[in-house]
């Protein structure tokens, strides 16, 4: 891991693993993209992070450009995983759990029966949600095989949390994969969302921590767009090309 200048003035630490950045806390519009946030946080990471990492995994899609930029700056490999939230009818954006690639998912008890979802209704939804994830999958990275991550320190990256449904999933997904220790970090997240996070991650480093009934990541930045699978996968060739990432996803 190639060594950066420190970006916080003043690190704080909550709940006993949550590290997170005064300088940029409790502020909206801190970052004008995905791309500068994932510059930033990788210099917060080797700030904070007392031994390398091997690999960044970056969530997909916004996630993408933002583990790109720390997969750059850190001088390790990248890879990306895809974890679909469990919607509600009547949305596509707000979830109650989420769906890993190799069919784990995890929910909102509560929350289900709040909307009407009976235990045999979540399973039939996690496994509807699964054969989308299992095809994202192969559509980016080309394989379901994940082997690369056995043994490896990684560092899991989205562009925010809000409920942290995704993140816990992704964590717990890794390490069935065999990553002894998974860290997360994000360039902002809310403090319950990141709280839940911090159950389950090894360390959680963010650097734009916020509270507030209306929590959202978008709010953390000037530029913000919806991220594309073909947008995606131009960061991830570009990973892929780039001298400091030597790792190719074996072919399905």
């Amino acid at each position: 891991m190639k060594a950066v200048s420190p970006v916080c003035s003043e690190v704080e630490i909550a709940s006993g693993n949550i590290y997170y950045c005064e300088d940029y806390s409790w502020r909206y519009h801190v970052f004008q993209d995905r791309v500068e946030a994932g510059v930033l946080l990788a210099k917060f990471i080797a700030q904070v992070a007392s031994e390398p990492f091997d690999m960044v995994v970056g969530l997909v899609a916004g996630g993408v450009p933002v583990s790109y930029s720390v997969s750059k700056e850190l001088g390790v490999p990248m890879d990306v995983v895809v974890v679909k939230k469990i919607t509600y009818p009547w949305t596509t954006e707000a979830g109650f759990g989420a769906v890993a690639p190799d069919g784990l998912y995890e929910f909102n008890r509560e929350a289900a029966r709040h909307a009407g979802f009976s235990l045999d209704d979540v399973e039939r939804e996690a496994g509807r949600v699964h054969q989308y994830v299992i095809s994202r999958t192969l559509k980016l990275r080309d394989s379901l095989d994940y082997s690369n991550v056995k043994g490896r320190k990684v560092i899991l990256v989205d562009d925010g949390i809000a409920t942290g449904y995704t993140m816990i999933v992704a964590i717990k997904f890794l390490r069935r994969a065999g990553a002894p220790e998974v860290t997360v970090a994000t360039p902002t997240a809310s403090l319950d969302g990141a709280l839940a996070v911090s159950k389950e991650a090894y360390k959680l480093l963010v650097l734009n921590l916020r509270t507030g009934p209306f929590y959202a990541v978008a709010d953390a930045y000037r530029e913000w767009h919806d991220v594309s699978d073909e947008e995606a996968k131009q960061y991830i060739k570009k990973a892929k090309e780039g001298t400091h990432n030597t790792y190719k996803p074996q072919t399905k």
